[in-house]
């Protein structure tokens, strides 16, 4: 009986282990690569831009933007109704703009100054983005908040 015991034993020991399962997990595929970076070239120049309020589809404003240098630039309303200055800067594929104090003309008449923040994306010739727009005096306020788009003046 030991002799069987012990030839069983070593029978245990000697046999081989069942193989792993095959991992059948899917490999995650691979991130999409990082937008490429905005330069100041891609934005120099004139660009003519409408401005809707967000969810809407009229257009509630006309306007055109000009670069003054790599972090400043002028907001001209449509029909010469007054310029905006204001100071920009790109992050990654973005540039964020955020104006001087202005009276805004869309206002009724008596408003008080305001200011926006905007943010956009160059992507296939055109620049969109959105911006909310704040009162000065409170720049956590929110007024309204507008998408827009711009193409480049030839």
């Amino acid at each position: 009986m030991r002799k069987t015991f012990l030839a069983v034993a070593f029978l245990v020991a000697c046999a081989k282990a069942d193989a792993p399962k095959a991992d059948t997990t899917a490999v995650a595929p691979p991130p999409p690569p990082a937008p490429v970076a905005l330069k100041a070239a891609d934005i120099a120049g004139t660009w003519n831009g409408e401005s809707k309020t967000e969810g809407k589809d009229s257009v509630t404003g006309k306007w055109s933007i000009t670069s003054t240098s790599d972090s400043t630039g002028k907001l001209t309303f449509a029909d010469n109704k007054g310029t905006v200055d204001y100071s920009s800067k790109l992050d990654a594929d973005s540039l964020m703009a955020t104006s001087k104090p202005y009276t805004d003309p869309a206002l009724p008449k008596g408003s008080p100054k305001v200011t926006f923040v905007s943010v956009g994306r160059v992507k296939n010739g055109a620049m969109s983005g959105a911006a909310t727009l704040h009162l000065a005096s409170k720049p956590d306020s929110v007024l309204g908040k507008v998408t827009w788009t711009a193409t480049k003046a030839p």
